[in-house]
C-alpha cells in the first residue's frame, strides 16, 4: 500500500513537474518578449513602475482559474503536500519545489491566503523565474549555466530556512488529506 501512495505520488510530482516547467518556460517568454517593449523610451507610461518584472511575475503569479468541483481541490492539495515532502526529503530542489508548489496553488479557492501564509515560496519562484528551462536551458552554454545554477544555488542558500519551515507548515497543514484519501 505505501508503495503504491509513493508511485501515484511520484507520477503526480512528475506531471505536475512538467506543468511547473511548462508555465515558467511561458513567463520567461512573456518577459523575453516584453523587455524590448519596455527599453523604449517612449512605450512607457509615467504611471509605470519601471520594474517590468516584478509587474509580469506578479501578474503571472495571481492567475488563477475556478475549482470546479471538490475532488479537484483536494487533488491539487495533495499535490502540494507531496511537494513539500519532496523539498523536506531533498528528492527536489527547493526553486523546482516553490516553483510547482505556486502554480498549483494558484488553482486553489484560497490562493491568496496561500500566498499570504506561504510568501517564501512565491518569493523563491519569482526570483528565479528568468532563469531558463527545457530547450533554453539546452540551448546555453556551459558557462552560462554554471552561471544560473551558482545563483539558483545563492537564491536557495537565502531563502532555505524559510523554505523549510514553510514546506512543513504545508506538510502539517494538509496531512490528512492523504489519510482521509
Amino acid at each position: 500500500m505505501t508503495t503504491a501512495i509513493y508511485g501515484l505520488g511520484g507520477l503526480i510530482i512528475f506531471a505536475l513537474g512538467i506543468y511547473a516547467g511548462y508555465l515558467h518556460w511561458q513567463l520567461w517568454r512573456q518577459r523575453r518578449q516584453q523587455k524590448p517593449k519596455d527599453s523604449n523610451p517612449g512605450a512607457s507610461s509615467g504611471a509605470s513602475s519601471g520594474n517590468s518584472d516584478t509587474e509580469v511575475s506578479a501578474a503571472a503569479m495571481e492567475w488563477h482559474p475556478p475549482v470546479n468541483s471538490r475532488s479537484q481541490l483536494v487533488s491539487r492539495k495533495k499535490s502540494i503536500y507531496l511537494l513539500s515532502e519532496a523539498i523536506l526529503d531533498e528528492k527536489m530542489t527547493h526553486t523546482e519545489g516553490c516553483i510547482r508548489i505556486c502554480a498549483i496553488a494558484n488553482c486553489l479557492d484560497d490562493s491568496g491566503q496561500f500566498r499570504r501564509d506561504f510568501s517564501v515560496l512565491f518569493d523563491v519562484a519569482e526570483a528565479t523565474a528568468h532563469i531558463p528551462i527545457l530547450q533554453d536551458w539546452q540551448a546555453l552554454e556551459k558557462a552560462e549555466k554554471k552561471a544560473f545554477n551558482d545563483e539558483r544555488r545563492g537564491i536557495e542558500g537565502k531563502y532555505a530556512d524559510a523554505v523549510i519551515e514553510a514546506a512543513q507548515r504545508i506538510r502539517n497543514r494538509y496531512r490528512k488529506l492523504l489519510s482521509d484519501g
